[in-house]
């Protein structure tokens, strides 16, 4: 049996954690290893215990989850964050994506779909609220980058492995899909970021979707 997926959580609500907690009580594949109750304490927490996934509220007193989020990304990068928050609005995703975020769920969220959120992020997925993922995709259309012109700039190899970034795939899996080097995609994976104008490779998996380039349902089988 393979180890549990450690999880912290950091939510200044005592009943949200509470609730968070027993939702995953009967969960063996899931490990609660520590809370916290602003975003300054889930710094030190992660920091101490390590865990798969820090799972962040966005309004947070001392330190917000988006600035937790980003600290996080820079720090200690190996460590997945998904926002699980009551704001449904697209502003906040596309801030969460900003700052290295992969999942992102609202608080009425089944207790199906936290835990399919919980699977993917631990993957190395990106796991969006379906709504208001569709209204930011919208939106990145409307900013005027036409999938045509970016299809124009990607070469089919780019377009390859812009379908794979989608899938969650690393670079190691990316260059065995592939057939070539680990450094060879990940030159590639660079490329496609550089050329998306987007800073990393959950951006570049939303601007490919958004912009028709690959299909949802690309990844993992």
């Amino acid at each position: 049996m393979s180890a549990p997926i450690r999880l912290l959580l950091a939510d200044d609500h005592e009943v949200t954690r509470a609730g968070f907690a027993a939702m995953l009580a009967d969960c063996p594949e899931f490990c609660i290893v520590g809370q916290a109750v602003d975003g300054r304490q889930a710094l030190e927490l992660c920091a101490e215990l390590n865990p798969d996934i820090a799972i962040l509220d966005i309004r947070m007193p001392h330190l917000n989850g988006l600035a937790t989020a980003r600290l996080l990304h820079e720090r200690l990068p190996a460590i997945k964050v998904l926002l699980f928050t009551m704001y449904d609005s697209p502003d906040h995703l596309e801030a969460a994506i900003s700052a290295g975020a992969m999942g992102y769920l609202l608080k009425d969220a089944s207790r199906q779909e936290v835990i399919d959120g919980l699977r993917q992020v631990a993957a190395g997925q990106s796991a969006l609220n379906g709504m208001v993922s569709a209204q930011l995709l919208r939106r990145v259309v409307e900013r005027g980058q036409t999938g045509a012109a970016v299809s124009n700039a990607l070469t089919p190899r780019e377009r390859q492995v812009l379908g794979l970034i989608a899938g969650g795939f690393t670079n190691r899996e990316i260059g065995e899909k592939l057939g070539i080097a680990t450094g060879t995609a990940k030159a590639h994976v660079e490329r496609v970021i550089g050329k998306l104008g987007v800073a990393d490779r959950t951006q570049a998996a939303v601007q490919g979707l958004a912009l028709g380039l690959v299909a949802p349902t690309e990844g993992h089988a």
